[in-house]
């Protein structure tokens, strides 16, 4: 860090584009000012840190600084350029800095002691406003840094949750998701329902059209799926050419419809493959019916049972179980 001589008199020619001196007469604070030093810092200083109490305001004369999260962060939170300060937030808490502030390149500076900020306030009012305008400049910046994590959050979140494959929730996702909604049929008294959805012959897709196009079978299925869901559906990849659809606030007559005009769309639409080939796919489906006090593990095994039905049934159909109910009568 170097000191860098200036005459007080040259100072407001560099203070005319800084925020905090806008409308300021320079006459009555010139004592001030004197009192107020320019220095130079090179590329990569850490001017203000998390560990280290600031006492000063700082004023850019040329020059840039980063604020960061880390002081080698290669993606600032903000840019700081000629006539931005930093360090009015923790002179006027006296907390420490919450963020590391970076010379970007070299950077000219005017230090500005609290005291003595203080003191030019008292002479110029119009500078209390301006620090105001400052602070709701930073806060407004903060807002969107926030707003900017908590968006990338839900992207990776939601990445997080989603079957790479087909765009549906995983199974990680269902494991969290469906116990909670059944906690909550239960709290309200809503019936619910589960449907488990298989794809027909799936082996013989791969092993005809290849895996390519078996996974581009489940794609479309997925997509079909999604297109004939209610909004109040819960759907998920459980795994393989499995699909689980939760249906809240649905009992078994209110589910049926529901589940059968899955299977039909499905049965309704062909993939065209892409050497114009139509590859016609069906869906067994499974139907249980959740009943309180029962486990999210009892209705996926009822539903499953209902799929084993269906399949050995002749396939393409969506039978239903009443597995949940013979076991309560049993344990009762």
């Amino acid at each position: 860090m170097n000191i860098t001589t200036l005459h007080s008199t040259e100072l407001p020619g560099m203070l005319t584009d800084s925020a905090l001196f806008q409308g300021v007469d320079f006459t009555l604070i010139a004592s001030e000012l004197g009192q107020s030093h320019p220095f130079d810092v090179e590329a990569g200083h850490v001017l203000l840190d998390p560990d280290r109490v600031n006492h000063d305001i700082y004023v850019i004369l040329d020059g840039e600084l980063l604020v960061c999260l880390e002081p080698l962060m290669p993606q600032p939170l903000v840019r700081l350029r000629v006539g931005d300060c930093v360090g009015e937030l923790s002179i006027i808490d006296a907390r420490v800095p919450s963020a590391y502030v970076v010379a970007a390149v070299k950077t000219r500076l005017l230090t500005i002691a609290k005291p003595v900020l203080w003191q030019m306030l008292a002479n110029q009012p119009v500078m209390a406003l301006n620090l105001l305008h400052v602070l709701s400049q930073r806060i407004r910046e903060n807002n969107v840094v926030l707003l900017s994590s908590i968006e990338l959050q839900r992207a990776y979140r939601s990445k997080a949750e989603s079957d790479g494959l087909t765009g549906l929730h995983n199974r990680s996702w269902f494991q969290e998701v469906f116990p909670k909604q059944l906690e909550l049929c239960e709290r309200t008294g809503q019936q619910a329902c589960l449907l488990m959805l298989d794809i027909d012959h799936f082996k013989r897709v791969n092993d005809d059209y290849g895996h390519l196009s078996g996974d581009q079978a489940l794609r479309h299925i997925a997509s079909v799926l999604r297109s004939n869901l209610r909004s109040t559906d819960l759907c998920a990849r459980y795994g393989g050419e499995e699909i689980v659809v939760l249906m809240p606030g649905s009992d078994l007559l209110q589910a049926q419809p529901v589940a059968e005009r899955l299977r039909q769309g499905v049965a309704n639409a062909p993939l065209v493959l892409a050497d114009g080939r139509a590859l016609e796919l069906k869906v067994s489906g499974g139907l249980a019916q959740w009943q309180p006090g029962t486990t999210l593990d009892d209705l996926v095994r009822s539903a499953d049972q209902a799929l084993y039905e269906a399949k050995s049934s002749g396939r393409n159909r969506i039978m239903t179980s009443l597995l949940i109910k013979d076991l309560r009568a049993s344990q009762a």
